[in-house]
């Protein structure tokens, strides 16, 4: 018998995986489109590129899913913003560093002798004061406490010992504390400093804000002002002309 002509029974052999493999419906990578979205966020801008490449790695073997593109743009994207956000927050820690350090670098100016320097940290009077006013300014300091050695912050709120009354400030004026060391053949002491900080008027940046005046608060109970372009002592009411 002639058996070419009997049709095979035989199954025909299993497909490659990658034809059998029930991908499913096309649809959107969910990763993808939370990278893209994320990168354009402040805070999210960090996890965007993480979530990128988690949806690229997704994407291998799985035909059905769309946004490689979105996933590509979420890391790009988030790696800019990333760069931007951490350049901007470091550049405003190096304005508020600079403008704690002002009060320092006025003042060892003035010690120094270096009044452009002094000036260039200073507003109102002192911006236009000349090395003889600024020696003027000191030398109360200067006979009484010694060398100025370094001007710090202060941890902490000092006791003002001054007999005389707080200098009056005005909405553009901020205070902080700091602690002035000075150095003698007898010792270091370390003087309760008030700074008044002024901003210009209309202007919002750090950089802007310069040095007002500066108090002293020596051990002995004076108050050494300077510039002193305010008066210290509150103003006495008028006289009353009636009988």
């Amino acid at each position: 018998m002639n058996t070419d002509a009997i049709p095979s029974t035989s199954m025909p052999s299993p497909l490659p995986d990658s034809e059998t493999r029930d991908d499913g419906p096309v649809r959107w990578s969910r990763l993808a489109m939370a990278s893209i979205v994320l990168s354009v966020l402040p805070i999210g801008s960090i996890l965007a590129p993480l979530l990128g490449v988690v949806a690229l790695f997704r994407f291998r073997g799985r035909p059905n899913l769309l946004g490689r593109g979105l996933a590509w743009g979420g890391i790009v994207l988030g790696f800019i913003a990333s760069a931007i956000m951490v350049a901007s927050a470091y550049g405003i820690y190096r304005s508020f560093v600079d403008l704690t350090a002002r009060p320092s670098t006025a003042l060892q100016a003035a010690w120094t002798g270096d009044a452009e320097q002094f000036r260039l940290q200073m507003a109102g009077p002192g911006k236009d004061a000349t090395a003889a006013t600024i020696n003027e300014w000191i030398a109360p300091l200067r006979e009484r406490c010694g060398t100025l050695d370094a001007v710090e912050l202060a941890p902490s709120t000092p006791a003002v010992t001054g007999t005389t009354q707080p200098v009056a400030r005005t909405e553009r004026e901020m205070r902080a504390l700091y602690v002035a060391v000075f150095r003698k053949d007898s010792g270091v002491t370390r003087v309760p400093l008030e700074v008044t900080f002024e901003r210009p008027v209309g202007v919002d940046a750090v950089t802007a804000i310069l040095v007002r005046r500066f108090c002293f608060d020596l051990p002995d109970g004076t108050r050494i002002v300077f510039p002193d372009d305010e008066r210290t002592d509150p103003e006495q009411p008028a006289a009353d002309p009636r009988p």
